[in-house]
């Protein structure tokens, strides 16, 4: 992943800044991991992470708020579903996420 953030686009922003700018519109990390040219969506998560956790404090703090806004939303909708080992499974992989987010500070 380190080398995909380093390589700059033709605009000049690395693949992680893009991945930011990307996640900050609304995009999903599917979305992003296509646009971008990673194989999974939690790659492109990867490289977000990596980004904000380079990116100064007030900053990283905002974009933290903005993704755990984000998984509140799909904890909320997953506590919703009806096959009890598919809505286990999926609220531990949004708490991974959320650990891995929370290691940026």
């Amino acid at each position: 992943m380190t080398a995909a953030k380093a390589s700059p686009s033709p605009d000049g922003a690395s693949v992680g800044d893009q991945v930011v700018t990307l996640r900050s519109e609304g995009k999903s990390f599917g979305s992003i991991a296509r646009t971008v040219g990673v194989a999974k969506s939690l790659d492109a998560f990867g490289l977000f992470v990596e980004t904000i956790a380079a990116r100064p404090p007030r900053e990283r703090e905002r974009l933290c708020a903005e993704e755990n806004k984000r998984l509140d939303v799909l904890q909320r909708r997953t506590a919703k579903l009806t096959d009890d080992a598919e809505r286990t499974r999926k609220l531990a992989s949004v708490e991974k996420l959320r650990q891995r987010l929370a290691a940026t500070n």
